[in-house]
């Protein structure tokens, strides 16, 4: 489903803008708030682990024994 919508934009945006051709407009616009979204979503959670990641403790021992310790199982 696609819905119309009215955007104030800049001048210097408006003029870049009329350089593509009308019918790949809004195929543009699209394309571009979708790449938006997905990056803010990735900075949302990537915040959240960094939040995360200040409340734990830190493991005990170093990551070469556990990856050690790893391949000792199998």
């Amino acid at each position: 489903m696609s819905h119309r919508v009215n955007v104030i934009l800049k001048d210097e945006i408006w003029e870049a803008l009329k350089t593509i051709p009308k019918g790949e407009r809004s195929a543009l616009i699209n394309e571009a708030l979708a790449r938006w979204i997905e990056l803010r979503e990735l900075q949302t959670a990537a915040a959240e682990l960094d939040r995360l990641r200040s409340t734990l403790r830190p493991a005990a021992g170093h990551s070469e024994e556990w990856i050690r310790e790893d391949r000792n199982r199998h």
